[in-house]
């Protein structure tokens, strides 16, 4: 505080003109006011206890209300009191304000004093002789106490005392007995006894302040006495001075005379070495301007002497601007990775013969509208005779493009084009790091997760919904991750998580936290609403000998534990049971998929492929889906059981029942429908199986369908393991009539040649290039060669993952036939269609 108490010099208040008299009433009041508020902030840390103590004491004999609205008030005042005390002691206040001050100050004590009534008043219990007694002997002492704090400015001890003892002593009066009146006298007798003191104790206060005024002008006329003989005798010894000051300029004036003579014998020398030095620095400055790198040159003590002109289109600074001015004051480069200024970028006067150059260099130049330039740079110091240091070049170059693409093509290949995490590759690549560094005593934490539900989305609302999925996931779940984890997307739904110095213990909770975070999730798509959630296994990694690949196994072991033991939950691998876990797992669904073939309960779903060509005759095609049923009626997507199915060889039982269940619908239920041609993925157990052939061909005949109305898909992987069994199948099936399709064309960017040994009729072009075409130029170049050697080779083509009118306009351009996707039309029951309507026409 600027005006504490202890400061025996007032402030200066002579601007207050006809305030300040003659017998210094104004700095014995203005004192008078520091000491009422000085000794107030005792008041102020007492009073909050005592009216809590008087509270407590009375919680059960007083209306609770009344004792927290009168305990509120208090505490309400006693703050305001107390900032306003801290006001005035943070600046130089004149006269005036020191007296308004002094007024919102007394009118604050009489608030308090009142409060302090209140509570004589409604705190009074006449039939608790104890109590009373305390809040008598509260009040006397509240106001003793008041009487040190309030008696250095007149009337304010009056202003507290009187409307904090009369209603108490109101009270006793009121309530007539001879104890109360006796009680009520020694209170009238006590206040009076303490008005006179406090009375007393003012004019005291006044007296003392008044004499120390008197010390101090004394002391004051004393010391500028002293002052005067001190100048007197510094004006002295300031007048010898200049007698010696201009005694050294006469002898100054004969050896600028002297010196001028010299200079005038050799100036002639001079001019002629400059010329000849201009000479030189001319063609200098001529081949400097001409290259196309940045120049700049330094004198020994680091201060510009020249800038080439790509030097000042680089810096944006002109020569004739920063001439003479110091390197460091005129440009700022900074460490492109720390951004802290390089102090010594360029050489100075420090640099020797034996330092060497620095080239190839790289920092960041910033120009002064904050612009950023990524430089690559070399400096040297500049020679002249034998050796001698006279200066320092840096030359440098403007590399911001090339870095940008170099950085470009860096997080290209390190990250996830979708979702902008890590990719697979840099995140094992790190997490085979930290395996390397790993000592015995660190732990650290390696999380596979894999998104619960997400095939439901993908299934139900298509790619791009399966998409924002996948980017509003990432983004949760980075919120609640440190800064030194490692995240990245793994492939599909499954991310990886690498959580270093993090205990197992620590791991479990922030897995535990993740999988809540996704649980309490929901997401949002065209009107839907779905609920997700997330698996996670943990695989604590504290020990030196094992790879990343067994690492993120294990992992991957303990997250397929984790969806197999009911999904949405965390599973902490255990080298024991790792296996077991998984393969459990996984055959847990065979007798489902047994079951669920038994009881009936696999569905078959039906999803258009629409005709978007001008050139091909109108013919409704669609492709059948599988879909299976829980015993809860519940739907599960392929995706979830049809890979264990794949493993544990069930998909030969599965392609027999949706072959078998497509030919009996279209026998009965789609008996009427005409020109529709059905499509049946078929895996490659099936197309290796010696009896799948004649089960085919079997159950054709038996239903007695049009075979044109059958279409089999062939994925082009499968095609390309085991050819001499597709084709054999497909030779034999194109006799009776059905048709064939290649599915997933140009997912391994094979080659075209295998295609003219199959008598082929569709080419379905994989949906990873089609989804990507409008924004890709390698995808919509892929499409379109894939697209025109279909037609060379008289095959019709069908793009999937159709997911907006962009990209389905741009397959109607190339003149592709059909067009598939969620966006077009979602996959619906097959007995649900009507035979004699055409679904989704464009």
């Amino acid at each position: 505080m600027k005006n504490k108490f202890q400061n025996p010099v007032p402030p200066n208040h002579r601007n207050d003109s006809g305030l300040l008299l003659a017998d210094h009433t104004s700095e014995i009041h203005i004192e008078q006011i520091k000491l009422l508020f000085h000794f107030s902030n005792t008041a102020f840390l007492a009073t909050p206890f005592l009216a809590l103590a008087l509270v407590l004491v009375h919680w059960n004999y007083v209306p609770k209300g009344e004792l927290l609205a009168w305990l509120a008030a208090m505490f309400l005042l006693n703050v305001i009191r107390y900032f306003q005390v801290k006001t005035y002691f943070k600046k130089d206040v004149s006269y005036s304000d020191a007296i308004k001050a002094a007024r919102f100050f007394l009118l604050g004590v009489f608030f308090a004093g009142s409060l302090w009534g209140v509570a004589g008043g409604i705190f009074y219990l006449d039939e608790s002789p104890t109590r009373k007694l305390f809040l008598a002997f509260l009040l006397g002492g509240i106001v003793a106490g008041s009487m040190t704090t309030l008696s250095s400015y007149r009337g304010a001890f009056l202003i507290f005392s009187i409307p904090a003892m009369l209603p108490f002593t109101y009270q006793m009066m009121t309530h007539r007995s001879e104890p109360n009146l006796a009680m009520a006298a020694t209170y009238l007798l006590f206040l009076i006894l303490m008005i006179k003191i406090s009375q007393r104790n003012y004019y005291n206060i006044t007296d003392i302040l008044r004499l120390r005024l008197r010390f101090e002008n004394s002391d004051l006329v004393r010391r500028l006495l002293v002052a005067k003989d001190q100048q007197l005798a510094t004006n002295y010894k300031l007048q010898v001075q200049i007698e010696e000051k201009n005694h050294a300029e006469r002898k100054l004036q004969i050896a600028n005379n002297e010196l001028e003579q010299r200079v005038k014998g050799r100036t002639e020398a001079l001019v002629q070495s400059n010329d000849k030095l201009e000479q030189e620095k001319e063609l200098f400055k001529v081949t400097l301007a001409s290259i196309r790198d940045a120049v700049i040159t330094t004198d020994e003590h680091g201060k510009i002497t020249y800038l080439n002109p790509a030097a000042e289109l680089l810096t944006g600074k002109n020569n004739n601007e920063v001439q003479g001015v110091s390197f460091r004051l005129a440009f700022q480069f900074v460490n492109a990775i720390t951004q802290k200024p390089i102090d010594n970028l360029i050489a100075d006067r420090r640099i020797k013969k034996t330092d060497a150059c620095r080239d190839n260099q790289e920092c960041l130049l910033i120009r002064r509208n904050n612009q950023k330039f990524v430089i690559s740079y070399a400096t040297a110091p500049i020679y002249v005779g034998k050796g001698k240091v006279i200066g320092s070049v840096l030359t440098f170059r403007d590399v911001t493009e090339e870095r940008k693409l170099t950085q470009k093509l860096t997080y290209q290949a390190t990250h996830d084009a979708l979702t902008n995490l890590l990719n697979r590759n840099e995140f094992e690549s790190r997490l085979a790091q930290i395996l390397e560094s790993t000592h015995e005593y660190q732990s650290h934490a390696l999380l596979y997760l894999d998104l619960d539900q997400f095939k439901v989305v993908n299934d139900t609302c298509g790619h791009n919904a399966g998409d924002e999925l996948l980017r509003q996931v990432s983004s949760l779940l980075q919120t609640k991750l440190r800064s030194g984890d490692t995240f990245a997307r793994l492939g599909g739904d499954e991310f990886g998580i690498i959580l270093e110095h993090c205990p197992q213990q620590k791991a479990l909770r922030i897995a535990k936290m993740l999988c809540e975070l996704v649980q309490d999730f929901r997401f949002s798509w065209q009107n839907k609403a779905f609920s997700i959630g997330v698996s996670i296994g943990l695989f604590p990694i504290d020990q030196t000998n094992i790879s990343f690949a067994k690492a993120l196994s294990a992992a991957d072991s303990a997250c397929f534990a984790a969806k197999d033991s009911g999904r949405n939950r965390i599973h902490v691998f255990q080298e024991k049971d790792s296996i077991l876990l998984k393969r459990t797992g996984e055959m847990q669904w065979l007798p489902r998929i047994q079951q669920a073939i038994e009881d009936n309960r696999l569905l078959l779903y039906y999803q258009p492929i629409i005709l978007i060509s001008t050139e091909q005759k109108a013919e409704e095609h669609g492709e059948i889906l599988l879909r299976l049923q829980d015993e809860q009626g519940n739907l599960i997507s392929p995706g979830a059981f049809l890979p264990s199915a794949e493993r544990y060889n069930q998909m030969l039982a599965l392609d027999r029942w949706v072959v078998e269940r497509t030919l009996h619908l279209l026998d009965t239920t789609l008996s009427n429908a005409q020109q529709v041609v059905y499509a049946i993925n078929l895996s490659s157990q099936s197309l290796g199986n010696e009896g799948f052939l004649e089960f085919v061909v079997s159950s054709i005949k038996k239903h007695q369908v049009s075979s044109s109305s059958l279409c089999f898909e062939i994925t082009e992987n499968v095609a390309l393991a085991d050819l001499k069994h597709v084709t054999r199948f497909v030779t034999a099936l194109k006799k009776l009539g059905c048709r064939f399709s290649m599915d997933d064309f140009g997912s391994g960017l094979s080659s075209f040649g295998y295609l003219k040994d199959l008598p082929l009729d569709y080419l379905k072009i994989d949906g990873r290039l089609v989804k990507d075409m409008t924004t890709d130029p390698v995808d919509r170049a892929m499409v379109e060669a894939i697209h025109k050697i279909g037609h060379i080779m008289r095959l019709k083509t069908i793009a999937e993952w159709v997911e907006n009118d962009a990209t389905q306009h741009l397959l109607k351009e190339m003149g592709v036939d059909y067009v598939q996707g969620f966006w077009l039309a979602s996959p619906y029951p097959i007995e649900t269609r009507h035979p004699d309507k055409k679904r989704n026409e464009l």
